[in-house]
């Protein structure tokens, strides 16, 4: 089975594909997490400004990860495709099958709590909300620091907001359509 997890950034996306990862023993694919961890500076660039990444730069990734041997019973992605232009790449270029959408709808002002208090633990990667109030000065998994994300701010959190309203949630209505579409509040 194949899932796609669809919603606003900081809606919760990555958390419910780890625990249906864990669940129906599927990797996860987040474009997020594939296109920070490349050594792609101008990928680095555009994230830093709240863009969106060029869509030949994320169709090269994404291709190249749905191609691996831990795909083959199925997978979730999460975070492609994100605009009407990579959805047609997605459907032409048959990128991907897609059973299950979980769409995720979450009110702006948490997702905005979201990422002002997101922590990142800089040696084991652990994340930590301070909203959760649990006092944690240090990871409390590794003793690691805390670090916080250079796109983790009011300011570009805005405008990912503004692109997801703009650009990736429409595309929803193509998997509506399709019948795949199931509303998580």
């Amino acid at each position: 089975m194949n899932f796609l997890m669809f919603g606003a950034p900081m809606a919760g996306k990555g958390t419910l594909a780890n625990a249906l990862a864990e669940e129906y023993k599927l990797p996860t694919i987040s474009m997020g997490e594939l296109l920070r961890n490349t050594s792609n500076p101008t990928v680095k660039e555009y994230q830093a400004k709240g863009i969106m990444v060029p869509m030949q730069i994320v169709l090269d990734v994404i291709k190249e990860r749905l191609s691996q041997d831990d795909v083959k019973n199925g997978y979730i992605l999460d975070g492609f495709p994100r605009t009407p232009e990579q959805l047609t790449a997605f459907v032409e270029q048959k990128i991907a099958d897609i059973n299950v959408v979980v769409n995720l709808e979450v009110p702006y002002e948490t997702l905005l709590e979201r990422v002002t208090g997101r922590r990142t633990c800089k040696d084991c990667g652990y994340i930590y909300n301070t909203s959760w109030n649990l006092g944690y000065e240090k990871c409390p998994k590794c003793g690691g620091e805390w670090g916080i994300r250079s796109d983790d701010n009011e300011e570009t959190y805005k405008k990912r907001y503004e692109v997801y309203l703009n650009e990736t949630l429409p595309i929803l209505e193509y998997f509506k359509n399709e019948g795949k579409v199931i509303v998580v509040e």
